[in-house]
């Protein structure tokens, strides 16, 4: 049973992309992705971003698989930003939480997951009225919610900022 389970991870880690940044340049070799490996997938965005989490914003971005994809200037600024969401979000939801928190549908950690599981189209309306019909139970209880709604709010922004701005990039346009 154990040696099963660490084979599985085993293969899993042996599936996570490789990524080297060089020169301003990130190479990620999604060879060993079962992935498509597409920047139209939102879990390849989701990788791709985390690399760029863990290595840093480069100038140029070469993706490897079948063949290589090269993405540079405004493909890999989207991406950067979309980085650094994915880093709010995965700190906010690696709070430890314990008791009656654990259990909590309105807490800060639960919502900043569930806004990074639903990428690229969360439900900040659902989320938000959850969190404001919740019922605090303790005075702590109701501020963390008012933490919960704050953050909610903060990652809709900065998500309709992401858009408008990829949209901008995209079409080349001035003005949305």
């Amino acid at each position: 049973m154990i040696m099963s389970l660490l084979k599985q991870r085993r293969i899993a880690a042996q599936r996570e992309p490789y990524a080297l940044y060089e020169d301003g340049m990130l190479f990620i070799d999604c060879r060993m992705c079962t992935g498509p490996s597409s920047l139209a997938d939102g879990g390849c965005v989701k990788c791709v971003s985390g690399k760029i989490s863990d290595n840093g914003i480069p100038v140029r971005l070469l993706m490897r698989k079948d063949r290589d994809v090269e993405h540079s200037n405004d493909t890999v600024a989207v991406l950067g930003e979309i980085a650094k969401i994915g880093s709010l979000t995965g700190t906010a939801s690696s709070e430890k939480l314990s008791g009656r928190c654990a259990g909590c549908q309105s807490s800060l950690a639960k919502n900043a997951k569930d806004i990074w599981d639903s990428f690229p189209e969360p439900r900040f309306d659902i989320m938000r009225l959850e969190a404001e019909r919740s019922k605090p139970e303790r005075e702590e209880c109701e501020e963390c919610l008012w933490k919960t709604i704050g953050f909610i709010d903060q990652l809709e922004s900065m998500f309709i900022t992401l858009k408008k701005s990829a949209a901008k990039k995209a079409f080349r346009l001035t003005e949305v």
